[in-house]
């Protein structure tokens, strides 16, 4: 459901991939920074868990969830290293009910951009089906501006989250890191928050 990837091929490598830039997306933290958020929280395609660590220590219960397992090793041994408790697990971003989680707060981050059309469409009624009323969903993605091949807009955005399963959507403009042979990148892309209705 994803472009064609393998994903558990990046995370084994001995260079991390690129968008694992070594800590949370500047654009996340400065919004989590401002915005309050309440628990449990999901971080659906944590890779190797930066923002679910940042989350966990701030002191919130949060639930890591990547379907590759060399991310989730990465991940628990930071945790541990770290000295942090998170639920790292192994799953499917396409079956988040699998989970049994009912999560108040989910933060996508990287995620739904690398999601064909199909893919897109099973995750987000996936997190239509986990969200309680009222629960917070903020995406970070890569826009189509950025030309790596995908196709996302902010009308795509807004169209992919329709009232009046999704209310409160705001779209704004974000600069997403990621690092590439040595070099810094900076990469037009959104931060998309909604609510479930």
């Amino acid at each position: 459901m994803a472009h064609e990837h393998d994903w558990d091929a990046e995370y084994a490598a001995q260079t991390p991939p690129p968008w694992d830039i070594g800590e949370a997306q500047p654009a996340l933290v400065t919004f989590l920074d401002r915005t309050p958020i309440d628990d449990p929280v999901l971080d659906v395609g944590c890779g190797t868990g930066e923002l679910a660590l940042l989350l966990a220590g701030r002191g919130h219960q949060v639930i890591g969830v990547d379907g590759s397992a060399p991310a989730i090793e990465h991940a628990t041994v930071k945790a541990t290293t770290r000295g942090v408790d998170v639920d790292f697990q192994v799953g499917d971003a396409l079956h988040l009910t699998d989970l049994g989680v009912r999560p108040r707060t989910v933060i996508d981050c990287g995620l739904l951009h690398v999601l064909d059309e199909e893919g897109r469409h099973a995750y987000i009624t996936q997190l239509a089906d986990i969200c309680g009323p009222g629960a917070l969903v903020a995406v970070l993605a890569v826009s189509a501006e950025a030309d790596e091949g995908w196709d996302l807009t902010e009308a795509s955005l807004r169209e992919w989250f329709p009232s009046p399963h999704w209310v409160s959507c705001a779209v704004g403009t974000i600069e997403v890191r990621a690092h590439w042979q040595g070099a810094e990148l900076r990469l037009p892309g959104f931060l998309l928050t909604c609510r479930r209705g």
